[in-house]
This record gives structure tokens, C-alpha cells and sequence, in this order.
């Protein structure tokens, strides 16, 4: 499955459209006037308000770390933490499933659930006048919400407000990882 995201900032929040093979399926949208940021991410079909939000991504004050809330629309609330800043190593543990998130060298991230890849991401290297765009290739039997989720706390995280330029160059991270990306993995075909 691939899923595509297209960030536009303006001057006061950033929105996001969001297309599962194709199809605009969700669009986010961060809160104005917040002092840690939240995004609200809303089925396209739906009505835009808090309570038909799938799910509610809240920044949480924390030094060091990147640390969200991600509430889902039943109510359930995960953590998303930072286990290793200085290697983009994330966790987020979702009912009983254990997720991972790498950051690699070059601008890709890969995902593992209970220790199994399934996704993985890519951020364009250059934006002109919007802002990031993100390609992800996923199992189709993933929770796509919680992967557009990651990557979108991911893209908060990492804002350098670049508001106003007319091109955003990217040239990635580079260092120590905590896992390596793997060219050689395939999303699986099977439907949910």
C-alpha cells in the first residue's frame, strides 16, 4: 500500500492531505494557538470537529525527548517517546502491539510492530512553497491510521518553520542508527 503526504503551511498552522493509492482518504490539521502543538487527523468524508477526529496527536512538554499522545477515536490514549535521540529511535506501545520507529541515514524511517517491519517512509528531498511531502509503503493489513500518526509526529517534531521560503532543502540525517534500513523488504499484499 502506499500512502502519500502533503504538508501546506501557512503563516499560522500546518494541514495536511493524505492519499491511500491514490484516493484522498484523511486530511490533518494542527490547532492554532496551542503551546505544545496538537493535530487532529479526520477521515475526508467527515465533518471537521474535534469529536470526528480518528485521531488527536498532543505534543506533551518533556526536555530531551519527543513525547505525543496519540488519542485514538475510541477513546484510547498512546504514548509515543523517544528511546534514543541522538539514533531517531521511537516506541509507541498500542494495545498489546509494540511499535518501533527508526530514523536511517537519508531522510527514510522504517516501522516494526512486535519486532516485524511493516513500513516504512521517505521524505522529499526538496519542497517548493508548501511544505514536506511523505511517501510511505506499508503492509496492507496495517493500521494506517497509527502509521500516518507516526510520521505525522515525526514531521511536528522536526518543523523548522520554514514558513515563507520558496524552496526547503532537505539533505537528511546523518550518523549512528539504532537499525539499519532494509532495501531488500516488501510490504506484504494481504487485505485487512
Amino acid at each position: 500500500m502506499e500512502i502519500n503526504i502533503s504538508q501546506n503551511k501557512i503563516s499560522v498552522s500546518d494541514k495536511y492531505q493524505i492519499y491511500i493509492e491514490g484516493q484522498k482518504k484523511y486530511f490533518a490539521s494542527a490547532k492554532l494557538f496551542r503551546l505544545l502543538s496538537e493535530i487532529n487527523l479526520f477521515n475526508y468524508t467527515e465533518n471537521k470537529t474535534e469529536n470526528n477526529a480518528v485521531f488527536i496527536i498532543k505534543k506533551k512538554w518533556n526536555w530531551f525527548k519527543t513525547t505525543y499522545d496519540l488519542r485514538r477515536f475510541d477513546n484510547n490514549v498512546f504514548e509515543f517517546t523517544t528511546k534514543n535521540m541522538w539514533k531517531r529511535h521511537y516506541n509507541c506501545i498500542v494495545g498489546q502491539d509494540n511499535y518501533e520507529i527508526f530514523g536511517h541515514n537519508g531522510r527514510k524511517y522504517s516501522i516494526y510492530k512486535n519486532d516485524k517491519q511493516v513500513a516504512w517512509w521517505d521524505k522529499e528531498s526538496v519542497s517548493w512553497f508548501n511544505g514536506d511531502n511523505y511517501k510511505i509503503i506499508a503492509d496492507n493489513d496495517c493500521d494506517y491510521c497509527i502509521i500516518i500518526s507516526f510520521c505525522l509526529v515525526i514531521d511536528n517534531s522536526a518543523s523548522n518553520d520554514n514558513d515563507g521560503n520558496m524552496v526547503t532543502i532537505d539533505l537528511g540525517n546523518f550518523g549512528s542508527q539504532a537499525k539499519e534500513f532494509d532495501k531488500n523488504w516488501q510490504p506484504n499484499k494481504n487485505i485487512q
